[in-house]
């Protein structure tokens, strides 16, 4: 009996290796897909607080100083849902949200990094060219 139980736990125990060298080397491979969003302070004279999140995701909140930048990075949904990330922007006397990245307006990212450079009047995704974008209403 205690054989049969040496056995058993030895496989539970070789299971529990190879799942868990799996797991870590799937979550490499999706390091490969990991979009990057960099915000930048661009409001002279203020500082910028900025929380960005998606549904189950809150990357906190931050606060960057003119010329500062905030970056985080996540895997966009591999299921084919749409992945959607959005910031609220506050400094003194305003207060704005924007959708930091929809996948449908944004997948093209240079390299995979959504550069934004955020002014009083709203968003500016930099990219080939600088496309700015209205505050969300």
């Amino acid at each position: 009996m205690a054989i049969f139980m040496n056995k058993i736990v030895l496989s539970s125990f070789m299971l529990a290796t190879i799942f868990f060298t799996l797991m870590v080397g799937v979550e490499s491979a999706f390091d490969f897909f990991k979009v990057k969003v960099v915000v930048t302070n661009m409001i002279s004279l203020n500082q910028l607080t900025v929380h960005c999140k998606d549904k189950t995701h809150d990357d906190g909140s931050n606060t960057l100083k003119p010329g500062e930048s905030h970056r985080f990075k996540f895997v966009p949904d591999p299921f084919g849902f749409a992945s959607l990330w959005f910031c609220s922007f506050n400094w003194t006397g305003a207060s704005h949200n924007f959708d930091i990245f929809v996948e449908k307006r944004d997948i093209n990212c240079l390299n995979d990094i959504c550069l934004w450079d955020i002014y009083a009047s709203g968003p500016c995704k930099i990219d080939k060219e600088m496309t700015c974008y209205p505050w969300n209403s």
